[in-house]
């Protein structure tokens, strides 16, 4: 039998945060980087973004990763904003 708050790491939440929007951009070295906000403590009311990002050699690979990121955060989907180059 599973006790209470096992079978969901400390990254998930239990609650749905609506959308993660993100901006998938290439950099001048061939790579791509994702930009995003991470929240500091959603539930007060003074809540606040942060800038967060993440970067790989593909573009497909990178969005991915942080769309499987955003869900099990509890985000229910991405929304891809254009970044500089088109992507």
């Amino acid at each position: 039998m599973e006790k209470e708050g096992e079978g969901i790491s400390m990254l998930e939440k239990r609650r749905s945060l609506g959308v993660l929007r993100a901006r998938l951009i290439r950099t001048d070295d061939g790579l791509f980087q994702a930009d995003y906000s991470g929240e500091i403590n959603p539930d007060p009311s003074d809540a606040r973004d942060i800038p967060d990002r993440h970067i790989a050699t593909s573009a497909a690979d990178l969005r991915i990763w942080v769309e499987q990121m955003a869900g099990r955060l509890g985000y229910e989907r991405v929304i891809w904003d254009e970044g500089e180059d088109g992507q």
